[in-house]
Parts: C-alpha cells; structure tokens; sequence
C-alpha cells in the first residue's frame, strides 16, 4: 500500500498561519481519529471534498480541516497556529500513528513561488506546492514497485517537462538579422516601450540588450543584438555576442526589411523549428520571405498576432491547471529520462532515475 504521509506546506519559521498536510490512503482515517470537530459531531464517514471543519487535532490548539484532494489520493490540510510547537505536535500526532513525513514538501517548490515572475507561473508553482507532482511521482513509483505498467504516468509528467525550466527563469528569445531591419524597433514594440536605442545607423547596437516580458502568461526575455555582418572593432565584439546568443536562444525571431529588395536570409542549415521568421516594416514595403510573419514596428501592426506565436511556439501544450509539472530542471531531466527508460525496456532504470528525486524524508 503507498505511504501516507505529513508535510508542512509553509515555509520554515515562526508564522501567524501553518499549513500541515495529510496525504495518502490513510489520510481521511487518520483525521477521523485525530481531529475532534467544534460541537462534537464527526467527520463524515467518507471526504467531501472542499469541505471544512473547525476543530482540534489530539486535543491540541483549534485548526481548520479542508479537503484538499480526493482523488488520486485523499490530501486533507489543517491551517492553525504557526508556532513551531504547534506546527510539531499536529505533524507528531500523525507520524506517531505511522504516517512518514514529507519534511522537503516545503521546500523547493514553495521557494520557487515567491521568485515566479508571472501570475501563470506562479499558479502553476502553487499547483506543485501543494503536491501535484508529488503525489503523481509517487503513482508512478507505486504502480512499478506493483509490476504494473506505469508509462502513461511517466509519459504525462515527461509531458511538461520543457515547461519546468522556465517557471523562475524566462525563455530566451535572440531578436536577429541583418543590421537596419528594424530589430531594436521590434524589441521596444514587443516590450511596449523605448528599451532598445533605434537609429538608422548601421552598427548602432554593439552590445546584446535584453529586456524581460512576458507572452500570454510565460516570462520571456528578448535579446537585442547586433546586425550580423562581418565587420571589425567594436562592431565585431557586438557581432560574435550576437552569434553567441543564437546557440543558446529556446526562439530566434530572424527579422528581414520588407522594404529592401533582397530580405537577408540566414544559412539554409541553421533554420528549425527553433526560428521564426518576421519580415518587418510591412507599412513601407511588401516582399515578405516565404513563411515570414509581415508587421511593422513603427505602426504596430501584427504585433500581436506575432507575441502569440511566439507563445504557442515557447510553449505549444500549457499545462492545465492542477496538472502535476516537473517544476525544476532537475525534476524536468529525472522524469524525461525516466520515460525514454521505461520505452526502452528499462523499468529499473526509470524506477532509479524517479527515486532520485522523491521528495520523502
């Protein structure tokens, strides 16, 4: 039978408020046992959920009892008092009755909330917080250790894999071209202000200038970078940076002047699905590459439909709300590799690879 276990979900410290939570098979029992709610009358036999209670856990200090989640498995919460004496003895009355405790519930996920640059991120981080990819890693570890087939949980955690990496630290997109495209333009007309310096000037940006926004939701940074062209001095510094950049960008926005005769198009071999190509200054000229997404910079027009894309591009299958995310790196490598073991014929190795990161004291 999988662990039932106990987390304190605040973070660490003195509080007004705590947060304990009870997760697993055992977890509507354990309350029934413990929890005596204000008037007497139990808890019902079965968890409704986003039902509360007040009341007192083993004769303890007045909390609250919510019903979290019922399913895939019942995760009630007690909010009391954050004394840390209060906050020890509610978590002892259940580890005292065999429950384990989850004494890193708090930690990385809820870290990460108060550095979520975005309200979705940040919705997305409070989803993991609470357990959400906890409780479906443990499924999967639960459904292996049963000899059970556990690649479609696998399969939906490697789902949202790329989505991880970006919840505190923003997507890269390198913004490049030629130089006198109208790059820096497009930079503040995305960003909604001057960021960038606009000047007919060749060679004006010699340095890479990013600026953080965010699209439908997702942070993302834009890098303003200087025209590619062989150039030398102080020019040529700026053109190897924004080489540099190109390597490391999640999105290239290659940008063309739809007023020049012939758009420069960079090397055939470089162009993925990692490139989008805007073909800009559509107000003052038409001959727009094929596949080129036509705006203007000066006018705004396209702007728009161009931030979408570029989100759907970031991001083209959002997690939605309550899906459990592997919300580090770390979580996001684990996972992945897990899936790629369990297609291969290895369900010992995913089972390492997931044991590595669960989270259980």
């Amino acid at each position: 039978m999988p662990s039932t276990t106990v987390s304190v979900l605040t973070p660490a410290g003195a509080g007004a408020i705590a947060t304990v939570a009870v997760t697993g098979p055992r977890a509507w029992g354990l309350s029934r046992w413990l929890f005596t709610p204000t008037g007497g009358k139990p808890l019902p036999d079965a968890p409704e959920l986003h039902r509360f209670w007040v009341g007192r856990v083993a004769d303890g200090d007045e909390v609250v009892l919510a019903v979290r989640a019922v399913a895939p498995a019942v995760c009630v919460e007690l909010h009391g008092h954050g004394g840390r004496r209060v906050v020890r003895r509610t978590v002892e009355a259940f580890t005292s009755r065999g429950c384990v405790e989850d004494a890193a519930a708090a930690g990385d996920a809820w870290e990460l909330l108060s550095r979520a640059p975005t309200l979705r991120t940040a919705n997305v981080l409070l989803d993991q917080a609470h357990g959400a990819f906890d409780r479906a890693l443990r499924a999967a570890l639960d459904t292996l250790a049963a000899g059970g087939d556990a690649r479609p949980l696998v399969a939906e955690l490697a789902r949202y894999a790329p989505v991880g990496g970006h919840l505190v630290g923003p997507w890269r997109v390198v913004i490049a071209g030629a130089p006198n495209v109208g790059k820096s333009s497009l930079v503040n007309a995305l960003a909604g202000y001057q960021r960038a310096v606009v000047s007919p000037t060749p060679g004006t940006t010699r340095d890479v200038t990013t600026t953080t926004v965010a699209f439908d939701g997702w942070p993302v940074e834009l890098a303003d970078t200087a025209g590619l062209r062989d150039a030398a001095g102080l020019e040529a510094e700026g053109v190897e940076r924004a080489r540099a950049r190109l390597v490391t960008a999640d999105l290239v926005l290659w940008v063309t002047d739809a007023s020049a005769d012939e758009p420069e198009l960079p090397d055939a071999a470089a162009w993925d699905g990692s490139w989008l190509f805007v073909s800009n200054k559509s107000d003052t000229g038409r001959n727009h590459p094929a596949g080129a997404r036509p705006v203007s910079a000066a006018t705004g027009d396209g702007i728009p439909g161009l931030v979408a894309e570029v989100a759907r591009r970031l991001v083209p299958d959002p997690p939605p709300p309550g899906a459990a995310v592997p919300y580090t790196p770390a979580l996001a490598e684990a996972v992945t590799a897990a899936h790629t073991a369990l297609a291969a014929g290895e369900p010992e190795e995913a089972v390492r690879l997931l044991r590595s990161v669960v989270r259980v004291s």
